[in-house]
């Protein structure tokens, strides 16, 4: 087995040459237009959070979409047809429809 002091001597030179190679790329990309040698890291813009409605509607559209499927595949009942412009009085929860224009005032 080496001696841990032969292993770190070897992980230093092996560093040094890294920061060389990093050195070189360094130089050609500023050679190539860079910001002035200075490398400008990457921003991210930050995952964007859902509201709880939003997730609710979310998840019942993939539930009537399951249950459309299985029900065109007859592994269940079809869901009673509302009609277009009706809302069930639970869902609305003293909101408007999305699709209304809202007057000025």
């Amino acid at each position: 087995m080496a001696s841990p002091r032969n292993e770190v001597n070897l992980l230093r030179a092996k560093r040094e040459e890294l920061l060389d190679q990093l050195k070189a790329v360094d130089k050609a990309l500023a050679a190539l237009g860079g910001s002035g040698g200075a490398i400008q890291p990457t921003r991210l813009k930050a995952p964007r959070t859902l509201s709880e409605d939003h997730k609710h509607a979310l998840n019942e559209g993939r539930r009537k979409a399951r249950h459309g499927k299985d029900a065109a595949a007859g592994f269940a009942r079809e869901l009673p047809e509302l009609s277009p412009g009706l809302t069930p009085a639970s869902s609305a929860a003293g909101r408007q429809p999305r699709l209304v224009k809202r007057r000025k005032a």
